[in-house]
């Protein structure tokens, strides 16, 4: 019985390999989920805003508090995908944040928008919507890995992309609740096809990543090992005793605050520059969708050249955008402005492949855990900082000359972080023997 199921599964496995259908439902699931939730909800901040009458410090507070609550709760997150898989998770979550968006159209004073975004929302979308789909995808591909993580990060990006279009003309038609409203039912029903058809592990259907037999037969002529046989498993203490960690760390700290807080005030930014919501939308979309290319072929590019410099690079260009913005009067400043984010935006999928690569996929998940914990901290300042400087000042000058050279230190943390060596197992010490 036992041999016949095993047969039955290496012939599905060798006409279609079913990581690549857990990687196209995947990629769905963050396009449109994480990509209203993440890369589209800014849109919202100005109707929003205007609506209830905060100002822009208390609105910012909203995103930062959600942000926070993504960070803490991602160790949380880390660990349940490791034990449990990503599938659950991903079902709790996507229902959640579906079912918390339509509720948050009704929402009528400060305080309830803080509580479900920030606390209902944003813990739907951390537990199902982003690292859980990206550890999902990291388990079933080792050495196509680049190929698919660069594939699902450029699906995120494509979400942010077409939705912002998608949410401009539904808030320019509907209003900003409906449109949040439709927003979350279509996420609540997009997630239960995707959990029906989301395995969290290839050994969990007896196969193992990469499509590579199983019973540990070599996964091509000429006898070379399975990609199991070959992978490097850090555990996460192993990790975090290397100097690549933190490194990557302070990389990730200052690329994250940054990106994220301009991201949030972008259509502020842009309509202090002359832009009206509709035209900023169309650029915001533009960013997005030369992301999509980037994300794709930096990622693919990252399994063959350095990572380091990859990085290095990308975040400079993103730095040299901020400065534009401020410096460079009319269109010259929002055109070098958007095509740095959109390189910044680009290179983030090398980011996670340079985990994934550097220390495995057994706590992958994990990691990207303890990395939440530690960036937490500017995820929720740095939005607040910009939101008190345009209040104060009525300008975003301050805010493009802080978060500039942060990008620069970012750069220069991911160009420090070489490659760790995986350390050898303690040898059992030899019996001493007793002289008679």
């Amino acid at each position: 019985m036992l041999t016949t199921e095993l047969g039955t599964r290496q012939r599905r496995q060798g006409r279609f390999f079913y990581g690549w259908r857990v990687l196209a439902v995947a990629s769905i699931l963050g396009m449109f989920g994480n990509g209203a939730i993440s890369s589209g909800f800014p849109r919202f901040f100005e109707p929003i805003r205007a609506d209830l009458g905060i100002s822009y410090a208390s609105m910012s507070l909203v995103f930062s508090l959600a942000r926070a609550e993504g960070g803490m709760g991602g160790p949380v997150v880390g660990w349940a995908v490791d034990k449990f898989g990503a599938r659950p998770l991903v079902l709790w979550g996507g229902l959640t944040a579906g079912i918390g968006l339509m509720f948050l159209s009704r929402a009528d004073s400060y305080w309830m928008l803080v509580f479900l975004f920030a606390g209902v929302i944003s813990v739907g979308k951390t537990a199902g919507l982003g690292q859980t789909l990206m550890a999902a995808v990291n388990q079933w591909f080792i050495r196509r890995r680049a190929l698919a993580l660069s594939t699902l990060m450029t699906a995120f990006a494509g979400g942010g992309a077409f939705v912002v279009l998608i949410l401009d003309l539904g808030i320019s038609q509907l209003g900003w609740r409906w449109t949040v409203f439709y927003t979350g039912l279509f996420i609540t029903l997009l997630t239960l096809p995707v959990a029906f058809i989301l395995r969290s592990r290839p050994e969990d259907i007896g196969m193992l990543p990469d499509g590579d037999p199983p019973g540990g037969r070599p996964a091509s002529r000429g006898g070379r090992p399975t990609s199991a046989e070959t992978e490097q498993n850090f555990t996460v203490r192993q990790a975090l005793r290397t100097t690549t960690f933190w490194m990557m760390l302070g990389g990730v700290i200052t690329r994250v605050s940054a990106t994220n807080a301009v991201i949030i005030h972008i259509f502020p930014m842009l309509k202090l520059k002359g832009l009206d919501e509709t035209t900023a939308s169309f650029y915001v979309a533009a960013m997005f969708f030369m992301a999509i290319p980037m994300r794709f072929f930096l990622g693919v590019a990252g399994g063959r050249f350095s990572y380091r410099k990859m990085l290095f690079w990308g975040m400079n260009f993103g730095a040299v955008g901020l400065f534009a913005l401020w410096g460079l009067p009319g269109m010259a400043g929002i055109l070098v402005f958007i095509l740095g984010l959109a390189i910044v935006e680009g290179i983030t999928s090398v980011n996670w492949l340079m985990l994934g690569d550097y220390f495995g996929r057994a706590r992958f998940a994990s990691l990207m855990g303890a990395m939440s914990v530690f960036h937490n901290v500017g995820l929720f300042i740095a939005p607040i900082f910009a939101g008190w400087v345009r209040d104060s000042t009525d300008s975003y000058g301050l805010v493009l000359l802080t978060f500039g050279p942060m990008f620069v230190m970012s750069a220069i943390f991911f160009a420090l972080a070489g490659r760790p060596t995986l350390p050898e197992p303690p040898q059992p010490q030899a019996e001493a023997t007793l002289s008679p």
